[in-house]
Order: structure tokens, then sequence, then C-alpha cells
């Protein structure tokens, strides 16, 4: 066995703000998202042998936790080689080599990227929390959240969308989804979010950048859709917590 192993832990870690340390997590319940709001999952590979029930649990947990996947040291890789053919079934937002990514400064900066297409990962994450249930759905409310950071009113986004507002309305109430205002309202606030999460500049500045009238506006209208405001939308990093607090809010949590 050689020395990197001597020193593996082999665990599941909460990683939780100030995002300074990783706290051990027992394979119990997680309790709900909203326990969760800033926080992530960190799972150490070192053993394949040792760490199916890990893997197990993890693969049962419900979407809306991320995960953060670290690998041993590359001179211990095989023993894990059975686990890595599986994680991608974990859905995890990050696989990275523990000995050079693996600390909280790393993983904070992680937690706190956007993704890629930030219309594609919440449309994905919606479909899989049976939100979106038809393709149909899927592809209006995809077209939406790539709309918002451009357009400000529902009447702008019926004409990028080559519709009227009526059917455009009338569509999104056959599906059962809140009307296309609110999904409107809520993109634009996840991509200002994404911005808090990785720029030190003033929140008037961002509300700027977004087309918000003044910082004050910003504020009220995430206090009323996210039920946060930005000083705390700044201290929880990750984006699925904030999906989850919007669907709480419409009443599809």
């Amino acid at each position: 066995m050689s020395s990197h192993a001597d020193t593996a832990t082999i665990t599941v870690s909460r990683f939780a703000p100030p995002y300074e340390q990783f706290t051990p997590q027992p394979l119990t319940a997680l309790g709900g998202l909203a326990d969760w709001r800033g926080c992530a999952l960190v799972w150490r590979l070192a053993d394949a042998t040792a760490q199916w029930p890990e893997y197990a649990w993890l693969s049962q947990r419900p979407v809306g936790f991320p995960l953060m996947i670290l690998l041993p040291h590359p001179d211990d890789i095989g023993r894990t080689v059975p686990l890595l053919r599986r994680v991608r079934d974990l859905r995890p937002r990050a696989v990275v080599p523990g000995a050079l990514l693996g600390t909280p400064e790393h993983l904070r900066a992680l937690l706190a990227a956007p993704p890629r297409s930030v219309a594609g990962a919440v449309t994905e994450y919606l479909r899989l929390r049976g939100v979106l249930r038809s393709e149909a759905a899927r592809r209006e409310v995809l077209r939406v959240l790539e709309l918002a950071p451009e357009v400000v009113s529902i009447s702008q986004l019926a004409r990028r969308l080559y519709t009227s507002r009526r059917t455009l309305g009338r569509h999104f109430g056959e599906w059962g989804l809140p009307v296309p205002s609110h999904w409107l309202q809520f993109g634009r606030l996840l991509h200002v979010c994404m911005h808090l999460h990785v720029e030190h500049a003033a929140v008037f500045r961002i509300a700027a950048r977004a087309k918000y009238p003044d910082g004050f506006t910003l504020s009220n209208q995430m206090k009323r859709l996210l039920g946060h405001r930005p000083s705390a939308i700044r201290r929880l990093l990750g984006w699925e917590w904030i999906v989850e607090s919007w669907l709480e809010r419409e009443g599809l949590a």
C-alpha cells in the first residue's frame, strides 16, 4: 500500500458557509433542501471495496444537493476504478484531483462558478425535478431562460419568441407552470445571482448591467421572488438552492 493510501480519508463531507472546512456527513437522512442552502456534499474516493455503501447513499440523494468528487493520488487510482465507472450517474458538480484541487479554497470557487450554460443546466434540473414534464415545455422554458439576460418585459420576450403574449401564456397554463412573466423575472434574477457569487462589484453596478433601475429595486425583487436579498445570495453559493427557493415561492417545490 502506498503512503498516499495511508493518509486517504474515506468519507462523505458537508461543505458549508463560510467554506473553510469539510464537516463529516453521516450516511443518514439529509433533511430538507432549505437546510442545505449554499452547501454541497464532498466525496473523497479512496477504495471502491469499502465505499460502495457511500455510493448507494449518494445515488439516492434528492435532486438539489450539489456533489463534488475528489479523486485520490494517481498512484492509488486503481483502487477506485469500479467506482469511477459509475460516478457520472451521481450527476456531480465537479470531479477533481483531490491532491491538487481538493482544498476548501478551490471547492469554494467551483461551487461559486456558474454552469457553462445557465439556461441549459437549470432546464435539465427542472426536468429531473419533474417540473417540466414535456419536451415542448422544456424547449420553451429553455428559450425564456436564454433570453432573460437580454429582455426586461414580457412583450419583448414574446417578440423574441415570434409569438404573442396570449399564446405564450396559454402554453404555460396548459403545462401547469407559472405565468411567463414569472419565468422571465426569475431568469433575470438567476443571472444576477451568478454575478453576485463571483464578483465583488457593488450591487447597484450589477443591477445597472442587468437593466434594473437601481440596486434597491433589484433587492426588493429578489426578496419577493427568491426570499433573499443580494447580501444573503453572496454568502450562500451554488445555484440549485436558488432554483428551489423560487419553486417554493411559486408553490412547485
